[in-house]
């Protein structure tokens, strides 16, 4: 079977599945500098795209910090850390909502009103953030496969375990205002993890047609508190990553049977799940800070090929020719070139981002794409 076969084969049960990062690029000639009443919109500009400012699109959001004295960057270490966005039909009219979150101002929905006009729906959706959570992520699938659209928030954070659980928000339908509404099930469903979680995916990694759970977690312990031992078999009750198996309505922690390292030192940044080496099976990328600890862990983003039978995942780490260093904050894939095989892109804090070649863990020199300026 062709890589391009395996890979409309892995798109089918993950259709539904929907994990968008917000993506802009504009310039000042794209722009219009205002734009009137009744969410009129700017002219096209000569660019790729226009931005839309806030009062033509009625998406106003602004992920704010407030620090005081017992809460900062210095108290809490992943001060930073949070902010996500999604873009998902959540109605089933055939267009897309907006799901963005803010580190303390947590989740807002979007509702999609044509022609690139929405209004926040938060309060009518029955979508809640809970007093002092710090939400840090969002992903949106079908988890209980009844055609909508659902909604899973990360969490994080320096309070207590049951705060930083993390939401799954279960599609109810739309109401008679055309509003979709939901209902936080993640205890139901077995997916409340309380760890310092920055990202989470959704994946069908043993092939039985439902979607499973991969949950990357943080750490708030810094990497000199660690014994000078490796803890790499360690597994954290808060940190680490963790593969979730959706076992018909319920999900099951099967994170030591699949291979699954979740140790506290992870630090885990980002994850992106794709068919890397072309069999047909969904792997994962995870990204995790460049750091070596005195040599007992080499760290770097790590590539999670899903092993035989789609049940047994190997972690390859920087010792071999797939993986590669750098701190992998924002990660991506995508067939940038058409050959059928997905290329994964790092974004890397002050740098440029980088286009993988998966095969090698050399960066892609392509005349047509070359790298990605991050301006």
């Amino acid at each position: 079977m062709t890589s391009r076969s395996n890979a409309r084969r892995l798109t089918r049960p993950l259709a539904r599945c929907v994990i968008a990062c917000l993506l802009a690029a504009c310039s000042d000639n794209a722009e219009s500098a205002t734009a009137s009443p009744g969410h009129d919109l700017p002219p096209a500009g000569d660019q790729l795209f226009t931005k839309l400012p806030s009062n033509a699109t009625g998406v106003r959001f602004e992920n704010r910090l407030e620090q005081s004295k017992s809460f900062n960057v210095f108290t809490y270490r992943n001060f930073y850390n949070g902010g996500g966005a999604a873009i998902a039909d959540l109605t089933g009219d055939g267009l897309p909502e907006i799901v963005l979150t803010g580190n303390e101002s947590g989740p807002r929905l979007y509702l999609n009103r044509g022609k690139f006009a929405f209004r926040d729906v938060t309060d009518a959706s029955g979508i809640t953030s809970a007093r002092d959570s710090w939400t840090t992520g969002v992903a949106i699938a079908d988890v209980n496969n009844d055609g909508k659209l659902d909604i899973y928030i990360s969490k994080a954070g320096q309070g207590e375990p049951a705060v930083r659980a993390n939401e799954l928000w279960i599609n109810q339908g739309v109401d008679r205002n055309g509003v979709p509404t939901f209902k936080d099930m993640a205890r139901q469903y077995g997916v409340a993890d309380e760890g310092y979680t920055t990202q989470a995916a959704f994946l069908d990694y043993d092939g039985d047609g439902d979607l499973d759970l991969f949950v990357v977690n943080n750490s708030p312990k810094p990497a000199n508190s660690f014994n000078l031992r490796t803890s790499r078999s360690d597994r954290g009750q808060y940190g680490g990553e963790r593969l979730y198996r959706n076992d018909g309505g319920h999900f099951t922690d099967v994170s030591a049977a699949a291979g699954i390292h979740g140790p506290d030192m992870a630090y885990g940044l980002g994850v992106v799940v794709s068919d890397f080496n072309g069999d047909g099976r969904p792997d994962i990328l995870v990204g995790v800070p460049d750091q070596d600890v005195n040599g007992l862990i080499n760290a770097g983003e790590t590539l999670i090929y899903n092993g035989a039978k789609g049940r047994v995942f190997e972690t390859l780490t920087s010792a071999t020719p797939q993986a590669f260093a750098g701190f992998g904050w924002a990660l991506a894939a995508a067939d940038f070139d058409g050959d059928g095989t997905p290329t994964p892109v790092v974004g890397v804090p002050f740098q440029n981002a980088d286009l993988i070649d998966p095969a090698t863990g050399t960066l892609v020199n392509h005349p047509q794409i070359g790298q990605i300026e991050i301006q």
